[in-house]
């Protein structure tokens, strides 16, 4: 059995098991990134691929522009059914890692009903934010809230932000904003799930939300959060 490939919430195998599973996965996903990385190194060093691309001119974005720590730019705004090709593209930037932590499986492309799914809002009971590097357009991070039907005042909150822009305050920015805009729409509780070890995710959540209550099982940690007032 590959215990990578097996979901964490796979019912046949135990906690352990599924511990195990992650931790394999996120190896995997290492794996993959040293060797792209080697590859590219490759390409550099012969020549291949360091042909200068055309400089364009720099979209007209609508949104809220929000300058980071340090002194980069982003337009913040609400993500539409029409960012799927962006949101499909803004997964290519995102290393095997990254992309493992997002959605606890090895994804190389999403099809199209994920998203649809992803990209579909409605400013009350889902919604989504973007952020797009003003200079070439491209999205940078996205981060969104899911209500439960069954009780709106909890949502599942998810984000993800690309590698070149981790660390600058991009998710900080998209959480901050989502979670104002969660408690407008009467949301009191989130709920958000990661891996064990990803601790910037744990501390990012903090930020904007008060820690509830934990449950830990099969690698994964489930926080249950009240919303900090803004």
């Amino acid at each position: 059995m590959d215990l990578a490939n097996e979901h964490f919430t796979s019912p046949g195998l135990s906690s352990n098991e599924r511990e195990f599973a992650g931790l394999v996965g996120e190896l995997h996903a290492l794996e993959e990134d040293i060797a792209a990385a080697r590859a590219a190194s490759a390409r550099a060093q012969a020549g291949l691929g360091m042909r200068p691309e055309p400089k364009r001119p720099a979209p007209d974005l609508q949104g809220e522009r929000v300058r980071l720590q340090d002194n980069a730019e982003i337009v913040v705004r609400s993500v539409e059914p029409q960012d799927a090709p962006l949101l499909e593209l803004g997964l290519e930037h995102l290393s095997a890692m990254s992309r493992y932590r997002r959605f606890r499986r090895r994804v190389e492309h999403l099809d199209r009903d994920e998203l649809a799914e992803l990209t579909r809002v409605d400013h009350r009971m889902r919604e989504a934010l973007g952020a797009l590097d003003p200079s070439s357009g491209e999205g940078v991070g996205i981060a969104r809230y899911v209500r439960d039907p069954h009780d709106p005042g909890q949502a599942e909150v998810t984000y993800v932000v690309a590698d070149l822009w981790q660390h600058r305050g991009v998710g900080k920015v998209l959480l901050e904003r989502l979670a104002a805009r969660a408690r407008a729409a009467g949301v009191e509780r989130v709920t958000a799930t990661t891996l064990v070890g990803n601790k910037p995710a744990r501390r990012l959540l903090a930020h904007v939300a008060e820690t509830i209550t934990e449950h830990r099982d099969g690698g994964i940690v489930e926080v249950t959060a009240r919303l900090r007032h803004g």
